[in-house]
């Protein structure tokens, strides 16, 4: 091996052990460069009539902003018995990352 080929490999460690939490929605996989994952938390298999989605976001991990609580869905959709609920999350290059929340369910 040559010896940059080696320091190439210790500069994308090092990179992604300092960097690589900059900007993360912190649940699932996440990809060094991309992110864009769907995780299905909870679901009974009824059938729903609304549906409501809200997100919290990161910017280089040093502004985070937003409600993706339950109660705020809840109260935002009118929807009293919650029958599915999915996280939606993304990330790029570290700079930029949301987690969303999405439930269905009826009143």
């Amino acid at each position: 091996m040559s010896r940059h080929f080696i320091l190439s490999i210790l500069f994308v460690l090092f990179s992604n052990l300092f960097f690589g939490n900059c900007a993360s929605p912190g649940f699932g996989p996440r990809g060094l460069i991309y992110t864009k994952t769907k995780i299905g938390i909870f679901g009974t298999g009824e059938s729903s009539k609304r549906r409501a989605t809200s997100c919290v976001h990161s910017v280089l991990g040093l502004l985070s902003f937003g409600n993706a609580s339950l109660e705020f869905l809840k109260s935002r959709s009118k929807i009293q018995n919650v029958t599915e609920t999915n996280w939606t999350t993304f990330a790029i290059l570290g700079v930029y990352a949301n987690l969303c929340v999405e439930i269905s369910g009826n009143e």
